[in-house]
């Protein structure tokens, strides 16, 4: 059972590229409970974006959601009072249809586990 000594409250913001760009790392010897993630598009049209859990344990991908239509100057919440748990060293990246069109916001609980 992890002993957690404290939590650390942490939001991070990216604007995507098309390549892989990684919006968030958990830090070594941490866990980390993912409570919101969304994306705004702040373009005159819909683009899409794909966002995807790897996990470091298993170096695999796994698709949060894949090719995303978000419309025209709107915000899409993905969480929804869902979390998502992630391990030491476990990201959360994300790839644009187009660079520059999409801003990706992220807020984590970070929990301190010296047993990791």
């Amino acid at each position: 059972m992890p002993v957690f000594e404290g939590a650390k409250f942490t939001t991070v913001g990216a604007t995507p590229g098309t390549g892989a760009t990684i919006l968030y790392t958990v830090p070594g010897k941490h866990a980390a409970v993912v409570k919101h993630l969304s994306f705004s598009n702040n373009n005159a049209g819909a683009k899409k974006i794909s966002a995807q859990y790897y996990d470091s344990k298993t170096a695999s991908y796994y698709y949060i959601v894949q090719d995303l239509s978000i419309a025209a100057n709107s915000v899409v919440n993905i969480i929804n009072d869902n979390n998502i748990r992630l391990n030491a060293n476990d990201k959360i990246v994300l790839t644009a249809e187009t660079a520059g069109t999409i801003a990706a916001l992220i807020s984590v609980d970070e929990l301190f586990d010296p047993n990791r």
